[in-house]
């Protein structure tokens, strides 16, 4: 990996570490996050050591430099991290590594292309209206004034419209609808190593914190974990990936859920 350093500032792969402003941002469009000290020298670390495996104690110990904190503290700023990347579209820069750390991968330091800068997009302003002369005034020849005044029409602004997209876009949001009307008797926010997971409160039976660690992805952003009945043998399990909701329900191992 390339790394370049000026002053406060180290570029590591495909992003730009600024320690005296906090920010990390994407070099392709400019697109940055905001993060605490703390939280930049957790991706520092685990970005120059891609594809290494990063134990808990030791981002304990360089993260927080003469500062005793808890594993909570790991736990709440590796959360902090994938939620703020996740606004800028990345969704797979931090790996979970069950009862061991964390990791980032040397691929989600590569530019990819999907992220072009921000100037290819089209961009509608005034300047694509054109005025459009009619035919009569101008054999007429004659000078304009306040009371004949060249008549126009508005041609519509340059904006490529795929109909396909806004089907897709239709469909998509009220899919998330449905699906999130499901979840809206959730009451809070746990993590199961390091993990966010949205429940009912009720304390997630072993068998569900399994399913989650075993299925943990890069592209796992959240997970939803909820009882369709008394019994927790009927807990059901979705991930959210890229935007999209998962099942999980069947990894669960029903038969023993209820066992402690």
């Amino acid at each position: 990996m390339n790394d370049e350093v000026n002053d406060d500032c180290k570029r590591i792969g495909r992003f730009d570490v600024d320690f005296a402003r906090r920010t990390i941002t994407r070099i392709s469009d400019g697109a940055f996050i905001k993060a605490s000290r703390s939280e930049t020298l957790i991706f520092t670390l685990l970005a120059e050591k891609a594809n290494n495996t990063i134990y808990r104690e030791v981002l304990l110990t360089d993260c927080w430099q003469g500062k005793v904190v808890t594993n909570n503290s790991l736990t709440v700023a590796i959360k902090n991290l994938r939620t703020a990347f996740a606004k800028i579209g990345e969704h797979k820069i931090i790996t979970t590594e069950p009862k061991l750390g964390y990791c980032i991968r040397q691929s989600a330091l590569i530019d990819d292309g999907s992220h072009p800068p921000k100037n290819n997009d089209i961009i509608c302003d005034e300047s694509d209206v054109q005025p459009i002369i009619f035919k009569e005034e101008v054999e007429n020849k004659e000078p304009l004034s306040l009371s004949n005044k060249v008549k126009t029409d508005v041609v519509p602004p340059k904006c490529n419209i795929n109909l396909f997209e806004i089907i897709v876009g239709i469909i998509f949001f009220f899919t998330t609808l449905i699906i999130c009307y499901r979840f809206l008797f959730f009451m809070d926010t746990t993590s199961v190593e390091g993990l966010p997971v949205i429940y009912n409160g009720v304390d997630l039976p072993k068998p569900v914190q399994n399913a989650i660690l075993q299925n943990d992805n890069s592209s796992i952003s959240r997970w939803y974990a909820f009882p369709i009945s008394k019994s927790c043998n009927y807990y059901q399990l979705f991930s959210v990936s890229n935007g999209q909701f998962i099942n999980y329900s069947s990894t669960i191992k029903q038969e023993i859920c209820s066992v402690k």
